[in-house]
């Protein structure tokens, strides 16, 4: 069984790479079998057809990765706390699958119509995951309200953007960008209170937020006093003059 789903894994792989150098017109389950070394009859072992291959690549694939970005999600507390799970495994699910990322948006309108359907579905049940993720903290003030087919929208583009830049010996981790796309994110859509500091920043938790939190402090009082003090010394230099 180990021995099966080893070559299943291999062959998966392989069609993967074919696929997205030829697109799947152009590539055949005979040109898969050689890239394997197995016999085409050997490749029906693994995969009833062609089909089945695709359902595999694409279908399998992204079931997936919606059933471990629902659990990512659905244990991390708050919806602040939830949109930063959601987008740390969404970046690093990019940049550990980029042959699949970049294959589903150049190449899924040559799916076959039943593969494609199911694919698309699958697709939509993981847009749902951070749709559901913005109405909660809009439900809960974390959040400005704003449209969440948008946010949602501009959030998945960003991170699915990354398939076309992203390469692992770069100056930054995935772990690094996600970091950067949540700072981003959050300081668009978080709910701020009357001092225009983030509302709910003093109940972050552990020591890094809480660090964070102070310097983020720091520095707004430091632009709110540079800005305050040319305004204090005219207003110092009016009086002395008047004395």
């Amino acid at each position: 069984m180990a021995r099966q789903a080893m070559v299943r894994d291999e062959v998966v792989r392989a069609a993967t790479r074919l696929f997205k150098e030829r697109g799947i017109r152009g590539v055949t389950l005979q040109d898969i079998a050689n890239e394997v070394n197995l016999t085409k009859g050997a490749l029906y072992h693994y995969f009833s057809s062609r089909e089945d291959l695709l359902r595999q690549v694409f279908g399998d694939w992204i079931n997936e990765e919606l059933e471990s970005l629902r659990e990512q999600t659905t244990r991390s507390g708050s919806a602040t706390d939830e949109l930063r799970a959601y987008v740390r495994y969404h970046v690093s699910s990019v940049a550990s699958n980029i042959d699949l990322y970049s294959l589903s948006f150049s190449v899924e309108s040559e799916l076959p119509p039943e593969v494609r359907a199911e694919f698309r579905r699958l697709k939509r049940r993981s847009d749902s995951v951070l749709k559901e993720i913005l109405l909660r903290g809009f439900t809960s003030g974390e959040f400005e309200h704003r449209d969440e087919k948008v946010i949602a929208f501009a959030i998945d583009g960003m991170c699915n953007w990354l398939s076309k830049w992203f390469t692992p010996d770069g100056p930054k981790s995935s772990l690094d960008i996600a970091d950067d796309f949540i700072e981003l994110i959050l300081r668009g859509i978080r709910r701020s209170n009357d001092n225009g500091m983030p509302a709910g920043t003093r109940e972050a938790e552990g020591a890094v937020e809480t660090a964070e939190y102070h310097a983020r402090s720091i520095r707004f009082h430091s632009e709110r006093l540079e800005q305050l003090l040319p305004s204090l010394s005219s207003a110092n230099t009016s009086a002395d003059s008047t004395s």
